[in-house]
């Protein structure tokens, strides 16, 4: 090759959601489609729902298939190495399947990312016919990424284990901020209001604390199932908090981010989980945990060293978590240094980059 021919740049094609809405899939893939450019070049298609709610199943259709007619257009006319799929649980993952189908058939390399907390739910309520759909979707793709062993171990089962490969979320590391000293206890909790969240469980733990100090909880989120927001309303007055909660929805930006400096801990309670966005944005603030026993969560966050974990649906547990550190501030402030550290050294956005940039060269 002559010295003067140019280096053909790696081309990879991210096919997934952006922001908005908030959610954690359109944050990674937001943040990668960012992180990723410094080493190759890379392009988004963006399949964040644009249709109505009540569309007819007509437009439904046409939405999609105007979708999968723009990534045969990547494919054939830009060449991308890798076309890298963003997917979850129910309809996304059939609707994925559909471009991976498309891209192999195009002669791309195809990297399938698994995001869903119910993809184990998902594949065993499948029926025999799907299940073996699943299996040939599974297979057709050269990777499937996973957000810890423990999706790993599940995917093993379903196609070459060799193929599966685990590749943790990361965010960027943040400043470490200081304790929370003032008179409010903030318990801050980032997640879609759907009950599967445990919202409910937080607000009772939270009921049963015993504190001098006011306490306030902020729920922000999407309306993900709907009446889940004015339910959460209902059970905090019913429980007397209702002056003590906020539920604003879904925020971003300068918006958001005055939440995380008012935050004294962040919690998630929920009943399944991936690798949760939120869990990791509060890790890099220095901000302490406290969080289920589920999905990755345990291979993150080393019990009563870099955070607070229970089981799932253990009301006293998460009560006695709370408390300890409304009790005792320099248990919280040292959780949320050990966490920041973690999180730095095993989660930050440029350690996720890499691997991932490593699965490309190797599928």
């Amino acid at each position: 090759m002559s010295m003067h021919t140019a280096i053909r740049p790696f081309k990879v094609l991210q096919v997934g959601p952006l922001p908005p809405p908030v959610g954690g899939m359109a944050t990674v893939v937001d943040n990668l489609a960012s992180a990723l450019t410094n080493s190759c070049e890379v392009r988004v298609l963006n399949n964040v729902k644009t249709t109505s709610e009540n569309r007819s199943l007509l437009q439904g259709v046409a939405a999609q298939l105007r979708l999968l007619g723009r990534l045969a257009y990547i494919c054939l006319i830009w060449r991308p190495q890798v076309v890298h799929i963003h997917s979850c649980s129910w309809f996304s993952f059939w609707r994925s399947s559909a471009d991976v189908v498309l891209a192999r058939v195009l002669g791309r390399r195809v990297v399938l990312h698994i995001h869903g907390a119910e993809f184990k739910v998902f594949l065993e309520s499948l029926p025999p016919f799907k299940a073996r759909l699943a299996r040939w979707v599974l297979k057709a793709s050269n990777r499937v990424i996973v957000l810890g062993n423990t999706w790993k171990d599940l995917l093993d089962c379903w196609c070459d284990p060799a193929r599966v490969v685990v590749v943790p979320n990361g965010v960027a590391v943040q400043p470490q901020r200081p304790l929370i000293t003032d008179d409010v206890l903030t318990v801050l909790c980032l997640a879609n209001y759907e009950r599967r969240k445990g919202q409910a469980d937080l607000l009772r733990a939270v009921a049963a604390l015993h504190s001098a100090r006011p306490i306030h909880v902020a729920l922000l989120g999407f309306e993900a199932e709907a009446g889940q927001r004015q339910t959460l309303l209902a059970l905090a007055a019913e429980l007397g908090l209702i002056d003590m909660i906020d539920v604003p929805g879904p925020l971003e930006g300068a918006h958001k981010e005055r939440w995380w400096a008012r935050a004294s801990c962040f919690c998630l309670a929920s009943y399944n989980e991936g690798l949760p966005m939120s869990m990791l944005e509060a890790m890099a603030r220095g901000v302490p945990v406290v969080a289920t026993r589920v999905g990755a969560i345990p291979e993150v966050l080393e019990d009563r060293f870099e955070g607070l974990l229970y089981e799932v649906g253990d009301i006293p547990a998460l009560t006695s978590h709370l408390q300890e550190l409304l009790d005792d501030p320099a248990k919280a402030e040292s959780l949320g240094h050990t966490g920041r550290a973690r999180l730095s050294r095993d989660f930050s956005l440029e350690q996720s980059t890499k691997r991932l940039l490593s699965v490309y060269r190797d599928c």
